[in-house]
């Protein structure tokens, strides 16, 4: 989980890393405030020896580290003057303060204010006086070389002999001073120990909480995905049955046709079949019915002709002539009838043919589309295709009857 969902910022990368061991721990500062502010810390903790007018140089240690601390409080506030300036030098400020700390915890060995001995020396400052602490904790972290211990009043005596009688344990002296800063320095640490306790049960039952929330969402966000996807899975199996349905009509209409289509392809072949030959034919009879005309015309005329000419002048023709010419205009013209009929007949039978191909050809298009509506279309549709043929001889093309058929006709009653 982010520092944002937590809402615990975690810390930033440290500036530098300060081990003290047992004076006072680990020090691993994020900003330059928590430098200054520990600084701060150690310096108001020691700044009665600065304030302290005792004569002599044996506090030249502690005021050495005093003075390393004040250093490197500095080079904190010159760094923090040149963190968007100039970043090289603002790492270079930062670096000097780790370095004057190191030289006052390191070389001076200044006793962090955390551990026993700073507390054992505010205890005896606290009952003895600063006078008398001063050589105390001169004895803790003594002056350089070239300086010396020089006592002149009783508590500086004091001071001093109650130092090194503590630091290197020549009686057992003073147990319960040591035990009082010893309990002192465990208050502190279970204070601090407190103060951490209560901060992290804080921030784990905030954790706690917004990992309840998330839980919930999450599985609230798993309830709505799987409705969501239950409900789009309903979707698309309905879709899918509906485009499966509609597939199956279509590949039926389209198996249906492909079957129509096939049954079919014979009538239609033989009708487009029937069609040509009744054109062929039709052409046929009709060069010969009208070539008959013209010639049954010529020879007609010839006849007669011939029948005149070979007639006495005002005489009658001569009766077997006269007869053999009605004889033969007769037949000619019998003959020329039945060609003509012929004729008409294919012209129909042809026209005919054309119709049923075409109306087999519309049958089949309206099948595709699926335009039938019912079955009785279908059923008028193929009655009409598939009616019987007529032989498509006109029963009344032709030249007028005769007077003779006219009087043998039976009236009707």
């Amino acid at each position: 989980m982010s520092a944002q969902t937590s809402g615990v910022e975690p810390r930033p990368e440290p500036l530098f890393v300060l081990d003290l061991k047992e004076n006072g721990g680990l020090f691993a500062p994020s900003s330059l405030e928590e430098i200054h502010n520990w600084i701060n810390q150690e310096i108001n903790f020691w700044s009665w020896v600065v304030g302290t007018q005792v004569g002599g140089n044996h506090d030249q240690g502690l005021r050495q580290a005093l003075s390393q601390l004040d250093l490197a409080r500095s080079a904190a506030g010159q760094a923090s003057q040149f963190r968007e300036l100039d970043p090289n030098h603002y790492r270079h400020e930062v670096a000097q303060s780790s370095e004057r700390l190191r030289a006052a915890f390191f070389q001076c060995q200044l006793p962090h204010s955390t551990t026993p001995t700073a507390k054992r020396i505010e205890l005896y400052r606290q009952a003895a006086g600063d006078h008398a602490a001063s050589f105390f904790a001169a004895v803790f972290v003594p002056p350089p070389n070239g300086h010396h211990f020089q006592p002149q009043l009783l508590m500086a005596w004091r001071g001093m002999v109650e130092g090194v009688i503590e630091r290197w344990g020549l009686l057992d002296s003073s147990p319960e001073a040591r035990r009082a800063s010893s309990e002192e320095v465990f208050e502190e640490l279970r204070v601090r120990a407190q103060g951490m306790l209560d901060e992290k049960t804080l921030a784990y039952d905030k954790l706690h909480r917004e990992y309840s929330e998330l839980a919930a969402s999450i599985e609230a966000a798993d309830r709505q995905q799987k409705a969501g996807y239950d409900d789009a899975q309903t979707e698309r199996q309905s879709d899918f049955e509906a485009q499966l349905a509609a597939h199956k009509k279509e590949m039926e209409s389209l198996r249906r046709t492909f079957r129509e289509d096939l049954s079919m392809k014979a009538p239609v072949t033989y009708w487009e079949a029937k069609r040509s030959q009744h054109v062929f034919f039709g052409w046929i009879t009709g060069f010969v019915s009208f070539t008959g005309l013209v010639a049954a015309a010529i020879g007609m005329a010839w006849l007669v002709h011939d029948t005149l000419r070979s007639t006495v002048p005002n005489g009658a023709p001569e009766t077997w002539r006269v007869g053999m010419v009605l004889i033969i205009g007769l037949f000619t013209i019998w003959a020329l009838r039945l060609f003509v009929r012929m004729f008409l007949s294919h012209l129909h039978l042809a026209t005919d043919a054309a119709e049923r191909v075409v109306m087999t050809q519309t049958y089949l298009s309206l099948l595709e589309g699926d335009r039938l509506d019912s079955g009785e279309d279908r059923k008028l549709i193929l009655q009409a295709l598939f009616r019987p043929t007529s032989d498509g001889i006109v029963k009344d093309e032709g030249i007028p009857p005769s007077a003779l058929e006219f009087l043998s006709r039976q009236p009707k009653p």
